[in-house]
This record gives C-alpha cells, structure tokens and sequence, in this order.
C-alpha cells in the first residue's frame, strides 16, 4: 500500500493523482491562482517568481487568467516534447497537463499574500522616484518585505519539486537524462510563458 503522509501529498502528490483528475485539480488551481491573484494584484509573468504589484496599480482579470493559461500551455508543450526526446516508454499528454497545473499550487499561498493591502507597498514610478524615499518605504517595511520575501522563496522552490517530480513520474524519467531535460524544458517554459505574457501585455495595454 503506497504511503500517504502529509510529506508525500506535498512534495509527491503525483503517486496518486494523474490523468483526468490531475487536470480537474489542476484546472482549479489555476483558477484559484487567477482569481486571487486579480483580487490581490500579484502577477505571476512565468511559470515560477510571481510577484506583488504597487499598490497603486491595476490590471484587468483577463490579463491574470493569461497569465495562467500561458504558464500551462507552455509547460505542458515543452515538457511534453521534452519527454517523448527522452523517454523510452509512451508519455501521455493528459499526465503531463494535470500534473503540470497541480505544480503550480504552491503560489496561492503567495497570491493569498496579495490580499492584505499591508505587503502592498506605493514607490510610484521606478524611474522617477527618489531613491532616499524608496530607502525610507523600505526601511519601514523590513519585517514585512522579509517574511514575504521568504514566503514567496519556499513556494518557488517547492513548486519546482513538484515540477521535476510531476515529469519525472509522467514521463518515468530520473537520474541524470532526467535531471538535465527538466532543467532544459523548465528554463524553455519560463521563456516560452514571459513571451506569451509579453505579447498579451502588449494587446491588451
């Protein structure tokens, strides 16, 4: 009987969800993520390092459920091509898609983050701000900056655990093969999705 403790349902939920239902989960992830993160004004450009916006700006909800979709598209694409260079046994689209959504899950804690109005900090425009000021803002919010700055960096890392492990067991892949076309089709995705998200910002703007 496979283990089911709380270590494996976070770092290896992939042993027990997969096909059709690592999509149904995955799909509300996303949705979950698009929706706080409209709500909590943090964007997530890429497949990994969201971030929370000025205090002072916008964006419309379409932009946040694109940047969703781009990161799933992306991801399920390229790890998809990836494995089936790589792998020696038949890869399923389906397993790739679902385990993929379910990789990103880790961040809504960081766009639940993005509710509080007290991590959202006003520095106005980058280029124009005075830099003593921006010291001061930062200065004030130290402890704040900190504790988000940690949140946001254990979510990076255990998404892209579950990242590796979703391909890894979708595509029944370890080792060094395995390891180094993650890394390859992780740092193609993230190029891939910051593109989509370049031209949507762009359309839509």
């Amino acid at each position: 009987m496979k283990n089911r403790s709380l270590t494996s349902w976070l770092f290896t939920p992939f042993r027990f969800i997969a096909g059709s239902k690592a999509v149904i989960i995955g799909i509300v992830v996303l949705a979950l993520l698009s929706i706080f993160g409209y709500l909590g004004n943090v964007h997530f450009g890429g497949i990994i390092g969201p971030s929370i916006a000025d205090s002072s700006s916008e964006s419309p909800y379409i932009l946040h459920a694109c940047y969703q979709l781009s990161a799933w598209i992306s991801m399920t694409l390229v790890f998809y091509i990836t494995a089936r260079l790589v792998c020696k046994t038949s890869v399923r689209l389906i397993d790739i898609a679902g385990t993929m959504a379910v990789s990103q899950a880790p961040f809504i804690l960081v766009a639940l983050l993005g509710l509080s109005p007290d991590v959202h900090l006003h520095i106005g425009d980058p280029n124009t701000a005075n830099i003593p000021q921006i010291m001061e803002i930062v200065k004030d919010n130290i402890g704040m900056i900190a504790i988000v700055s940690i949140i946001s960096i254990l979510t990076m890392v255990w998404s892209i655990v579950l990242k590796y492990n979703a391909y890894s067991v979708s595509a029944n892949i370890k080792g060094v093969i395995g390891g180094v076309s993650f890394t390859i089709g992780f740092i193609i995705s993230e190029i891939l999705s910051r593109l989509i998200n370049y031209i949507v910002i762009n359309l839509i703007s």
